[in-house]
């Protein structure tokens, strides 16, 4: 079966890297404030102008860019039971990521909530990244044990 919306099988490492590099970005900006020098953007203000810093969002991209290749990188031996485990793992993820947005909005408030939201969307990849690899795996277990 051709599935056309996934990426090669070598992108998974990809997106590891990708993701691991700019989770650390992510550590170091909102643990300790780093900015990467330069990185400005300057907008006009009452008292003449004033710059923000873009690490932060830059992180954020590259978090959601690495799960992303993550998510739809082909396995290497891609096939219809797969394909399978595949949606049923996206069906899962996206009934958690709304549950907990559900039990959030009712226990958080104002400015929290809209943060919370906003790392939800990361939620989604790495709940489907997670029910995926472990639907494999019990896949792979139970073969092994079906051939014992």
């Amino acid at each position: 079966m051709k599935n056309q919306f996934l990426l090669p099988a070598k992108f998974r490492l990809i997106g590891w890297v990708t993701f691991l590099l700019f989770f650390a970005l992510g550590i170091l900006t909102e643990s300790y404030g780093y900015h990467i020098p330069g990185f400005q953007l300057y907008y006009p203000n009452e008292g003449g102008s004033a710059d923000y810093n873009l690490t932060n969002e830059l992180a954020f991209s590259g978090i959601i860019i690495g799960l992303l290749m993550v998510s739809f990188a082909r396995h290497i031996n891609e096939d219809e039971l797969i394909s399978k485990i595949r949606l049923e793992s996206w069906k899962w993820a996206v009934l958690v990521s709304y549950a907990i947005i559900l039990i959030l909005n009712f226990t958080s408030y104002g400015l929290g909530f809209v943060f919370i939201v906003t790392y939800n969307v990361v939620t989604l990849l790495l709940v489907y990244i997670i029910k995926f690899n472990y639907s494999l795996y019990m896949l792979n277990k139970n073969l092994k044990n079906s051939e014992d």
